[in-house]
C-alpha cells in the first residue's frame, strides 16, 4: 500500500516540485472541510467535473478556456491564488495563456473640442447675433418712422384722386 500512496503523491506533483493545480485544489477543499458535492453545488458543476479538476484529468475536462474559468471559481471558493493556479494549468497543457485585460492609456489631446451639444448652441447663438446685426438698419428705420406724422410718411408716394374725380380724355368725332 505504501507504493500506491507514493504513486498518488507523485501524480499530484508538477515538474517543478510544486503540487499540480488539481492537487492544490483538493488539499484546499479538504482543509476547508468541504465535500465534493458541496463544491459542485457552489460552482454549479457536476461532481464528475470537480473530480476531474482535482485529478487534472485533461481527457475528461472541456476546452482549456472553460477549465480556466472553473479553476478561477474553485480557487476563489477555497481561497487559493487564482492567477497562479491558471498559470500552472496552462503551463502543464498546450492551452493558450489565459486572457488578461489590459488598460490602454489614451493620449490626451493638446486641444479638446467641446461636446456636440455645446457646439450646436454656440453656432445658434452666433447665427442669432448675425441676424440681429443685419436686421438692425431695418428695425432702426421702422422705429424712426413710427414717431413721424403721416404727411412725412407719404414722401415719395404718388397719391391718386378718387375715381369719380378723374378726368378722362374726350373722344373726338371725325
Amino acid at each position: 500500500m505504501s507504493v500506491d500512496r507514493d504513486d498518488d503523491a507523485s501524480e499530484g506533483v508538477a515538474d517543478n516540485g510544486r503540487l499540480s493545480p488539481g492537487a492544490r485544489l483538493s488539499a484546499a477543499r479538504k482543509e476547508h472541510q468541504l465535500s465534493l458535492e458541496a463544491v459542485a453545488d457552489e460552482l454549479k458543476l457536476d461532481v464528475r467535473m470537480v473530480e476531474a479538476l482535482e485529478r487534472d484529468d485533461k481527457a475528461t475536462l472541456p476546452a482549456a478556456i472553460f477549465v480556466q474559468g472553473y479553476l478561477r471559481r474553485y480557487a476563489r471558493l477555497t481561497g487559493l491564488p487564482e492567477d497562479e493556479l491558471v498559470r500552472d494549468y496552462t503551463e502543464s497543457t498546450d492551452a493558450p495563456p489565459p486572457l488578461t485585460v489590459v488598460a490602454i492609456k489614451r493620449k490626451t489631446a493638446f486641444f479638446s473640442l467641446p461636446s456636440g451639444r455645446v457646439l450646436r448652441n454656440i453656432i445658434l447663438i452666433l447665427l442669432a447675433v448675425i441676424m440681429l446685426w443685419l436686421a438692425w438698419p431695418f428695425v432702426e428705420r421702422f422705429i424712426a418712422s413710427r414717431g413721424q406724422p403721416a404727411e412725412e410718411q407719404a414722401q415719395g408716394r404718388l397719391e391718386l384722386p378718387p375715381a369719380n374725380q378723374l378726368i378722362l380724355p374726350q373722344e373726338t368725332d371725325q
